[in-house]
């Protein structure tokens, strides 16, 4: 009887023994691999710093001057992850404008933008953003202002993370671009445009 049960006993325990050795493994794999696509449909987390690169297209839609401006350009930005839905940034554009029949001029410009996590579908997040700053143009714009003006943009964007380290994103903008009347009422045209941008994030 006593042999019986030992037999018994040692049979049981070696697809047992065997069963624990191999679930170890792929337990600790498929952990890892779930703590991955997790932090991959997060994308950039509490405390990450990302750099953002961009191209950008701007068509004067409303609020028209006599000459209807065209932008398109570059922008490079750093944003900092607070929450994990608020991120804030600094973000430099070079713009080309555009004023037939008048000389096109360069548009340097740094904002400071804040950006807004409203809701993730799957891996993609859907953001809403918007802020301001500064930029000196190489000329005067647009047609009888000035080369020193105030800009501010806002708009929404969709982030979606490619892999644990980059994500593409892209938006709708509607970009500002005036003096403020810094150099009297009669000398502040703006420029009033609808655009889109893509590009890509590291972090």
């Amino acid at each position: 009887m006593v042999t019986r049960t030992f037999i018994v006993v040692a049979v049981l325990a070696v697809p047992l023994s065997g069963a624990a050795q191999s679930n170890g493994p792929e337990s600790a794999e498929q952990s890892s691999l779930s703590s991955r696509a997790s932090d991959l449909s997060m994308g950039p987390q509490v405390g990450d710093w990302s750099l953002q690169l961009g191209g950008s297209f701007f068509r004067e839609s409303w609020d028209l001057n006599v000459f209807r401006e065209r932008l398109a350009g570059a922008s490079a930005s750093a944003f900092r992850q607070l929450t994990p839905r608020w991120a804030i940034g600094i973000e430099t554009n070079l713009l080309h404008v555009r004023q037939d029949p008048l000389k096109d001029v360069l548009l340097p410009a740094v904002n400071v933008l804040a950006r807004w996590s409203a809701l993730q579908l799957g891996k993609t997040v859907l953001f809403i953003e918007g802020g301001g700053g500064l930029s000196y143009a190489s000329g005067l714009v647009p047609y009888e202002g000035t080369r020193f003006n105030f800009v501010s943009q806002t708009g929404v964007g969709l982030l979606r993370p490619v892999s644990p380290r980059v994500d593409l994103l892209g938006g709708a903008r509607w970009l500002h671009v005036s003096n403020n009347g810094l150099d009297g009422s009669r000398r502040n045209p703006d420029i009033q445009a609808l655009g889109f941008y893509v590009g890509w994030g590291l972090h």
